[in-house]
């Protein structure tokens, strides 16, 4: 997706904006093996920025494309192994096959099994323990394509078939972060904002240049266009962007970081919570009483923000949701929301 562009598709289902991505490489993502590679590379499949096209680029092999793309004449399918970054219930797949016109699959299936031992490639080439989770599906030629995915089961690995062969873009999936707590050491701080623990944003005011949920992606930014940012407000008001909440609790410490945003950062924050049970309509949190558990608080361009005596009103307060408030506008990297996990 272009920077300035962060419109949503508007064919996409519910999961897509909804949901977390589980699979990406931004998110921990693994391609584990493939039948065969020679044209692209499998683990184009997984990555997190969107498919380029590349009129002038060859190499060894052929054209260059930014997917997984095999030989011809193949009498069966091809099919590709990857390990989920974030393990879970699956809501649906996108199979994009952008860019591949004459040469993209015509069919394509996906298998699922949960097994949090780190099995080999091996080890899961010969398990007799996948189960169908997509059947022989149709695809088309350079597009994305939506599959709901009807199992309420959690998955770790995936394998993806492609009849007979040919090349796709990106495969995309989405669901919910199924975590077991009972691995958290009591004491810890935990991260509760973070994807990869289960937090989701669930609403904001605009994310025109920067996508709502980079901000509790994993790691730091690498470029300006890795972060959620606003466009320039030209009325009163300000931004605001709401994250559910991995898991209920007290807030111990915040952080806000405005990296790679240095003449375009916010000039304050400020940080609001609630918790479900005072408000049981999540579509309409916007319109119950929060919390200030940050006051507005000035911020810096390029630069990390951690909030932990400065929070108010959170010592005997659980919270489900948090909202974080940027005055007028601008653009944040990372927000982490940490609570300490009960002993």
């Amino acid at each position: 997706m272009a920077y300035g562009n962060n419109k949503a598709d508007p064919n996409a289902p519910f999961y897509v904006s909804e949901c977390a991505e589980l699979l990406s490489d931004k998110v921990g993502g693994a391609v584990l093996g493939c039948s065969d590679q020679w044209f692209a590379e499998c683990v184009n499949l997984i990555k997190h920025a969107p498919p380029v096209w590349d009129a002038e680029k060859y190499v060894d092999t052929g054209k260059w494309m930014d997917g997984w793309e095999t030989k011809r004449h193949n009498p069966d399918h091809d099919w590709c192994i990857v390990k989920l970054g974030i393990p879970g219930v699956i809501y649906g797949f996108e199979i994009d096959t952008a860019y591949f016109t004459g040469n993209y699959p015509p069919f394509a299936s996906i298998e699922a099994l949960c097994d949090d031992s780190n099995p080999t490639f091996k080890d899961l080439s010969d398990s007799n323990k996948w189960e169908e989770v997509l059947k022989k599906s149709e695809l088309g030629s350079s597009m994305k394509k939506y599959f709901d995915c009807k199992s309420e089961k959690r998955y770790t690995h995936l394998k993806f078939r492609i009849y007979p062969d040919g090349g796709v873009a990106r495969l995309r999936v989405y669901g919910k972060c199924v975590k077991d707590w009972t691995l958290v050491i009591p004491g810890e701080l935990v991260d509760t904002a973070a994807i990869e623990n289960g937090g989701l944003v669930v609403d904001c005011s605009d994310h025109f240049y920067g996508n709502k949920n980079n901000i509790i992606m994993p790691g730091r930014s690498v470029n300006m266009g890795d972060g959620w940012e606003t466009k320039r407000r030209r009325g009163p008001g300000n931004d605001w962007l709401i994250v559910k909440l991995a898991k209920e609790g007290v807030v111990q410490r915040i952080e806000v970081d405005t990296n790679w945003f240095k003449g375009n950062f916010p000039v304050s924050c400020s940080i609001d919570a609630i918790n479900s049970n005072s408000a049981p309509d999540e579509n309409r949190l916007t319109d119950y009483e929060w919390t200030n558990i940050l006051p507005n608080t000035p911020l810096t361009g390029h630069r990390r923000h951690f909030y932990q005596n400065e929070l108010v009103n959170n010592k005997n307060n659980k919270f489900t949701h948090v909202r974080l408030n940027i005055f007028p506008d601008g653009g944040c990297f990372t927000f982490k929301n940490f609570l300490k996990f009960p002993r």
